[in-house]
């Protein structure tokens, strides 16, 4: 299966497949947001928050990490019944944080590479599949049709 093969079938799937958020038992739940809690408190920089894209790629996420010792994350779109606000903004600073690790692109193959690594900062299947969800079928969704899509839900495939 080619790249543009399997971006487009995770962009189908996140498409028409159903929210499961309702299946997830909460101490899973709650496992997942204390993992995302115990990665955050690791990042080796300081964080901060905007509204708006900080980045366009991660050339100038690395400039700002390297010359301020800071990252920003955008505070946009933030709404998620799995994690509430602020929790979300600390999962998106760690998602962040490792794309500059790896130095992987803000595209799907990019979040594809940087879920591979973050799923190793969770210990369950659940939170794994969770992450996979989040990262892998939304980039892919936002690469195949041109746009976030218009609500977030889990898909545990």
């Amino acid at each position: 299966m080619t790249n543009a093969h399997y971006i487009r079938k995770n962009a189908i799937i996140y498409e028409r497949y159903k929210d499961n958020f309702d299946n997830i038992r909460t101490e899973e739940i709650l496992l997942f947001r204390q993992e995302i809690r115990a990665a955050y408190g690791k990042i080796p920089v300081m964080v901060g928050w905007q509204s708006g894209q900080p980045y366009q790629n991660v050339s100038e996420l690395t400039k700002d990490i390297k010359d301020t010792n800071r990252m920003y994350i955008s505070t946009d779109h933030n709404e998620s019944r799995l994690l509430p606000e602020q929790l979300n903004m600390e999962f998106r600073a760690v998602h962040d944080y490792l794309h500059y690790t790896l130095q992987a692109p803000f595209t799907a193959a990019g979040e594809i590479k940087v879920f591979h690594l973050q799923k190793k900062l969770h210990s369950s299947e659940i939170g794994r599949k969770i992450l996979f969800s989040e990262v892998v079928l939304q980039a892919c969704y936002q690469e195949h049709f041109g746009h976030f899509a218009p609500t977030q839900k889990v898909i545990l495939l």
